[in-house]
């Protein structure tokens, strides 16, 4: 019993040993962006890194603005002949350890994107501090541009892009999902980006770097075989499900009738059957959205208006889905991984296809295209 005791007294000073741990955090650069683009030569590999500069980074900081030193981050580039020895080379530069465990942004140039990213993919896979739970996006030109934006709202560059992707105004791609569809011979889609130079109140006016998403990049066998443009972006992120909050604007009555719906809810779904002439995929998309505006010098009545509205929205999301499919087939680029649901329900008929899935997916795929939609307020009429 006294054994007991003691043991219950002695078993609270576990709990106050602290960390046992000896890696220091002052010792570590933690990475929050990384930047791959094409070498200088075909052989090379640029990897650009961007970090916090602890010692200028201060609690009262105004987002972006820097301090008198200069910005609170780093951006530090180096070419080899692999991901792992460019990172080489930058760590033999610093006086800190690098550790990609908080690593949350891998932006692909394109150039490097056309070319493959399976060496990214293999690192991805291999590095034990990174996670999976990266997000991937592809940029229109060198991927280290992207680094150079102006963080208007945020202190770094990796969380303006970072938080963009969180919006779900496009895609949100993870590292986990390029791995499990190049594992699998499937296609993936990310953001494809957009970089630009604009006039900023919040810098006094000056011309800055700007970035955005203008549409999405599609892939195939882990190289970059298209590209979408935000219309039918926005209508595959959508058969996806990563579609966050959007507003669907309508025009008719030659430009005199407009209205502006706000979808708060939207979801997809897809399945698969098996018939005489082979199987026979159906993808519905389904959403529900407000009238937040509308112009009608008609005056329709609420019922004849919800119609209208509802039709209208049908068959442009239904267009722009089936421009977006098209060009998927182009790319052969199974972004949607209609191969896998084949392989989920019919095993067999998959095995047969599984060689030349892409060539099958391009040219002879039958697919059907369906569109629910539901507008539930009448909204405010000027």
């Amino acid at each position: 019993m006294s054994r007991i005791r003691i043991l219950l007294a002695l078993l609270p000073l576990l709990l106050t040993t602290g960390c046992w741990s000896k890696v220091e955090i002052d010792e570590q650069t933690f990475i929050f962006a990384i930047y791959i683009d094409q070498g200088e030569t075909p052989d090379k590999v640029e990897v650009t890194i961007s970090s916090p500069l602890p010692n200028r980074l201060t609690s009262g900081q105004q987002a972006g603005s820097g301090t008198s030193q200069g910005q609170p981050y780093a951006i530090i580039s180096k070419q080899g002949t692999s991901i792992p020895q460019a990172l080489m080379l930058i760590q033999r530069d610093l006086t800190r350890k690098i550790n990609f465990g908080h690593t949350r942004i891998v932006t692909v140039g394109r150039q490097y994107a056309e070319n493959g990213i399976k060496d990214l993919l293999s690192w991805m896979q291999r590095e034990p501090t990174f996670h999976i739970s990266t997000i991937v996006n592809t940029a229109p030109g060198k991927a280290r541009e992207i680094a150079e934006l102006t963080p208007v709202y945020e202190k770094m560059p990796a969380e303006v892009m970072l938080k963009m992707s969180q919006q779900r105004a496009m895609l949100d791609t993870n590292a986990k999902e390029c791995l499990i569809a190049e594992a699998s011979g499937q296609g993936v889609a990310t953001n494809y980006l957009s970089m630009g130079i604009m006039k900023m109140a919040s810098e006094n006016e000056k011309a800055e770097p700007w970035a955005g998403i203008q549409g999405v990049a599609l892939y195939n066998n882990d190289k970059l075989t298209g590209v979408l443009p935000s219309a039918e972006g926005r209508a595959l992120a959508w058969a996806l499900g990563r579609l966050g909050r959007q507003v669907y604007t309508l025009s008719w009555d030659d430009g005199q009738s407009k209205a502006d719906i706000l979808f708060n809810q939207l979801t997809s779904k897809k399945s698969v059957r098996m018939g005489p002439d082979g199987p026979r995929f159906t993808l519905t998309l389904t959403g529900d959205g407000d009238l937040i505006h509308k112009r009608d010098p008609m005056n329709r009545d609420e019922n004849e208006m919800k119609t209208i509205l509802e039709q209208k929205l049908r068959e442009k999301i239904v267009k722009q889905l089936k421009s977006a499919f098209s060009k998927t087939q182009q790319a052969k680029s199974d972004v949607l991984q209609l191969g896998m649901l084949l392989d989920w329900n019919y095993p067999k008929f998959w095995e047969k296809k599984r060689e030349n899935w892409t060539d099958y997916y391009k040219n002879d795929l039958d697919i059907e295209f369906k569109c629910e939609i539901n507008v539930k307020q009448t909204g405010i009429q000027s």
